[in-house]
């Protein structure tokens, strides 16, 4: 029989030769300082795997660290925490009691509802509720590829116990089983999901108010605890709930289930009130009078399910190891299972045929063929500027076949070496939340895989400048959205869907912190209590409700810039008339412009099929060709015309001759905001240029603060949320080409200096298309209210002078927003400036 190993042609020679060839690929690219590509499954030297002397854990599992004797982090763990960790388990007394209880306050014809599959757990666990006397109803989930011979178990088991039973299937379980193995790489998850979904349903609607499953202690620490452990918390109190907190969010998000199922069926597991061990299962299911038969045809890692071997294929060849590897070793921790059981379990190989067969039944390309290397390889790199994984990606897609281009692409400081060879286990895991099996509580604890701690969210170009400017005022700002519901979507979907954004981007649930001068983002925490603030504009009349949304975007800011809990805030508005509105608010270091994109765009999945988008707001959207930045019917094709921001080394620092803003700016009482609007025709012709928007509205910006300050120079931050690299993001000293053109000038020469006080700096900021915050066909409609938006920052000013950039309706919008006294001339004159542009682009012959 072949192993998971023997699939792939290539052997580990041949594989380091191909990492070597992408490495070398990558390292071609200027923009890459250093790079690592690590091949999943296979080691470079076909070296031993290394592997905990007590429970024999593989050092290859993440986030496993061995120490100087060969003992596992783990292990350390439960010798140091044992008491603490064992005391979160019960007796089978207290099980038995809270059953009945449970049954009796809602008199219920059932104590339980058993998941009970026909393999030799959920056999066990059957004969004990029985022996218990409990009144038990069983419930079996035909996912298409149970043993024939475990349904015979459950058909002769219920029958010889009088017990009774129903068995249930699911219409499209074998895309839900893709599905799991696309983001899992395991079928258990999309199983599970159905398995749960179907009882509950099940449980409700029979009047049964607890399910008891047959998940063993390694799962149950595994699955649902060690997040807990790792991040210090082992007070069973607390974490149960967060467990019941995350159960709920996990139920809510994705499934129809109806209101209130949730609160009156409850999941036990029994095995948390059992210390049987492995060999007393065993020995138990030996007896006559239990009638289990042993199925043949399913591997050693299951005794009902044939499918969960191609599961144990696709993540070992996908992921590099076992991804029984965790809870199994558990069991050997916990005195359940002797280390040489564990490991003649784990290294069983699969019927490669039979699983090959599975794979193409339900339509997942098997890993193993040679066309599929990449989706097996993660390349690591070290930019010299920053470079998002579209970027790597592309530099390396044109230098190779398309089956050698890795598909996770991951961003790190440096590469770590020892004695000059890549040190692989101290990479980062490229898939964190792949080897989640039973997600049940995933929403309590998302930060990360079991047994690993969570990473921290890296930030965006625009996200790390502001971070670097170290003052308390840039963590102390949001930006709010504002967008019409569809009229068909009611209060408790609107706060699935809200809930859906925490668990999709852990952005939200990372906190910042400030350390050596600057911002830091930590790793994301476990989802919280998400509370979904109402208000009423039902009794005010249309012209005060602009206000009254602008003070209430104004407080969900000032909650999520405060930096505690979750940094997106949400409110449900209601209206006298026309559809209902959701305005969100989010730190302004938590999400960027493309972060908005993003969340408008999970809120649209989120919002359940055949919901109807709404009529449009005004105003009215942008057409499809400007949301995607390109030039209107009424401008004529143009030769670009020189202009924009020519980069120059050095790091120069402001001079005397840099425009100083006068005390009214600095010191004023109160600020204004001066706002200028380039028309659709003016704003074409800029883009015709085929210079970024930010470059010539930076060069303009500093024509008019030069002008107006009587300065050869002005030092401007530019934070562009467009820039996928870190140059177009930072401090520049800006000198206007005056002699460029006829009129005022839009080219200008910049050179990187120090970060100004804060007192006097000047910031710009381009958020770049508004109008293409929400993908095509979305069922959302965004909002527009001065003051309430993407393009406003929630908060008290962080420079002395704030430029805000953004395209909306096809026309640029320039805000300028500074103390008191501001002035209206400088605004003026660099939107005349931009305006010249325009117009000799479209003089200039094609």
């Amino acid at each position: 029989m072949e192993t998971a190993t023997d699939t792939a042609a290539e052997t580990p020679q041949q594989i380091r030769l191909l990492e070597r060839q992408i490495e070398a690929a990558l390292l071609d690219d200027e923009r890459i300082a250093d790079c690592a590509v690590v091949f999943q499954g296979v080691t470079a030297m076909e070296a031993p795997a290394e592997r905990c002397t007590r429970c024999g854990m593989d050092a290859a599992y993440p986030g496993t660290v061995l120490d100087a004797e060969g003992v596992c982090d783990l292990c350390l763990m439960y010798e140091g925490h044992e008491k603490e960790i064992l005391a979160y388990f019960g007796d089978v007394e207290t099980f038995a009691r809270q059953v009945r209880e449970r049954a009796r306050a809602v008199g219920s014809a059932y104590d339980c509802l058993l998941l009970f599959s026909g393999g030799k757990d959920s056999t066990y666990v059957l004969h004990q509720l029985v022996r218990l006397g409990l009144r038990v109803m069983t419930f079996t989930f035909d996912n298409g590829f149970i043993s024939r011979t475990a349904l015979e178990n459950v058909e002769t088991i219920t029958g010889a116990l009088g017990i009774e039973h129903v068995t249930m299937d699911r219409a499209g379980q074998n895309r839900i089983f893709v599905q799991s193995l696309q983001q899992h790489k395991s079928v258990c998850n999309g199983c599970f999901r159905s398995l749960l979904d179907l009882s509950h349903r099940f449980a409700h609607e029979r009047g049964i108010p607890t399910i008891v499953t047959g998940l063993s202690r390694g799962q149950i620490i595994d699955e649902r605890l060690l997040w807990f452990y790792r991040n210090g918390e082992f007070d069973p109190d607390r974490i149960e709930r967060q467990l019941v907190l995350g159960r709920k969010v996990y139920h809510t998000v994705g499934s129809d289930l109806a209101d209130g199922v949730l609160d009156q069926v409850e999941v036990i597991d029994y095995y948390r009130y059992s210390d049987v061990i492995k060999d007393d299962i065993r020995a138990f299911l030996q007896r006559e009078d239990v009638f289990w038969s042993a199925p043949k045809d399913t591997g050693f890692c299951s005794s009902n399910c044939m499918i969960n071997d191609a599961g144990v294929y696709v993540h070992k060849l996908e992921r590099g190891f076992h991804n029984y590897e965790s809870p199994t070793r558990w069991e050997v921790r916990l005195g359940h299972l002797a280390r040489e059981e564990a490991d003649r379990e784990l290294r069983t190989p699969v019927n490669l045929p039979r699983v090959r067969s599975m794979l193409a039944k339900i339509g997942y390309s098997d890993p193993g063929d040679r066309s599929q290397l990449g989706r097996r390889m993660a390349a690591y790199y070290v930019p010299r500027t920053a470079l998002d994984e579209t970027a790597a990606r592309a530099a390396v897609a044109e230098r190779l076949p398309e089956l050698l281009l890795p598909e996770y692409w991951i961003e790190v400081p440096r590469i770590p070496r020892t004695g000059g060879a890549v040190d692989r286990r101290a990479l980062p895991d490229p898939h964190p939340d792949a080897d989640k099996r039973l997600v049940g509580h995933e929403a309590a604890a998302p930060g990360g895989p079991a047994g690993q701690a969570p990473a921290a969210v890296p930030f965006s170009p625009v996200q790390r400048f502001l971070a670097e400017q170290g003052g308390a005022g840039q963590t102390g700002r949001a930006r709010a959205a504002l967008l019409e519901l569809p009229e068909d979507v009611d209060t408790e979907q609107v706060k699935k869907a809200v809930l859906e954004l925490l668990l999709r981007h852990p952005e939200l649930r990372s906190p910042l912190a400030h350390d050596d001068g600057r911002w830091h983002r930590g790793p994301a925490g476990p989802t919280t209590q998400v509370t979904l603030a109402q208000v009423n504009l039902t009794r005010h009349a249309p012209a005060r409700q602009p206000a009254l949304l602008r003070v209430a975007a104004e407080r969900l800011g000032a909650q999520a810039a405060s930096g505690a809990g979750s940094l997106l805030r949400a409110a449900l508005v209601a209206r006298a008339e026309g559809p209902r509105l959701l305005l969100l608010a989010a730190h302004a270091l938590a999400v960027d412009l493309p972060g908005w994109r993003s969340l408008h765009a999970t809120l649209a999945a989120a919002l359940p099929p055949g919901t109807t988008a709404p009529h449009a707001s005004e105003p009215a959207q942008a057409s499809p060709a400007d949301a995607a930045g390109a030039p209107r019917e009424a401008a004529p094709s143009a030769r670009p015309v020189a202009a924009g921001l020519r980069v120059a080394g050095g790091d120069e620092r402001g001079g005397d001759d840099v425009c100083v803003l006068p005390e009214a700016v600095l010191r004023g009482d109160g600020t204004q905001t001066w706002r200028t609007v380039l028309d659709a025709d003016d704003t074409a012709a800029l883009k015709a240029t085929g210079v970024p928007l930010p470059e010539l509205t930076a060069a303009a910006v500093a024509h008019a603060l030069t002008g107006w300050l009587g300065a050869s120079a002005a030092v401007l931050g530019i934070a562009d949320h467009t820039a996928d690299e870190r140059a177009r993001c930072g401090w520049f000293r800006v000198t206007p080409d005056r002699d460029a053109c006829d009129g005022p000038s839009v080219t200008a020469t910049a050179a990187p200096v120090e970060r100004p006080a804060a007192h006097s700096a000047v910031l710009l900021t381009h958020l770049g298309d508004l109008d293409a915050l929400c993908p095509p066909g979305c069922a959302l409609t965004p909002v527009t209210i001065p003051g309430v938006g993407p393009a406003t920052l929630l908060g008290a000013l962080s420079h002395a002078l704030e430029i805000n950039g953004h395209l909306s309706g096809g026309q640029l919008h320039l805000d300028w927003t500074g103390a008191v006294g501001l002035p209206e001339k400088p605004a003026q004159d660099a939107a005349d400036a931009l305006r010249v542009l325009a117009r000799q682009v479209r003089k200039a012959p094609a």
